[in-house]
């Protein structure tokens, strides 16, 4: 009987992605660098299925001020799921409404994290003081969203105190 020899790799391999890499080693520079160039979300998406990469949008949001009263944000995530978050005096987590003062930041986090609100599909955590860092849960170029919204805060550094236009980004 004969030998089998050495065939290639197996058609299928390419198929293999990874829900969220539990090693850096993909996680470089040069990946990000790379995808950025790409023309269209078909090549980007190519991309992330062949090189393993895992690009999760991310917004900033840093409050100036505290909130008035019935001033909101307006958060979209990655499957289009748009949710409105009102300030008001106290925080209503199945409303979306968060605390408008003192905890600002605090507040809007968990009204992000909650249930009524993205619930998972964006995750929010505090990055420094009255700094808020959101990221999208899937990756790709369809997490590009826009933030908006009337509340005394900049987005990924877009400032805007009458009306608020960040994104997130890579």
């Amino acid at each position: 009987m004969a030998k089998r020899g050495y065939r290639g790799k197996h058609p299928h391999n390419d198929m293999k992605v990874s829900p969220n890499p539990s090693s850096n080693k993909y996680d470089n520079v040069k990946l990000t660098e790379e995808y950025k160039r790409l023309k269209n979300d078909k090549t980007r998406y190519d991309y992330i299925r062949t090189h393993y990469y895992y690009p999760q949008s991310t917004c900033t949001i840093t409050f100036d001020s505290d909130c008035a009263v019935d001033e909101n944000i307006v958060i979209t995530s990655t499957d289009g799921t748009a949710v409105t978050y009102t300030a008001k005096g106290s925080e209503n987590l199945a409303n979306n409404q968060f605390k408008r003062n003192v905890d600002v930041s605090g507040s809007l986090i968990n009204c992000i994290n909650h249930a009524s609100g993205h619930n998972g599909k964006i995750v929010a955590s505090l990055s420094s003081h009255k700094n808020v860092l959101l990221t999208q849960a899937e990756p790709g170029p369809d997490g590009n969203k826009a933030v908006s919204g009337s509340t005394p805060m900049s987005a990924s550094g877009q400032s805007g105190i009458i009306s608020t236009n960040g994104s997130f980004t890579f």
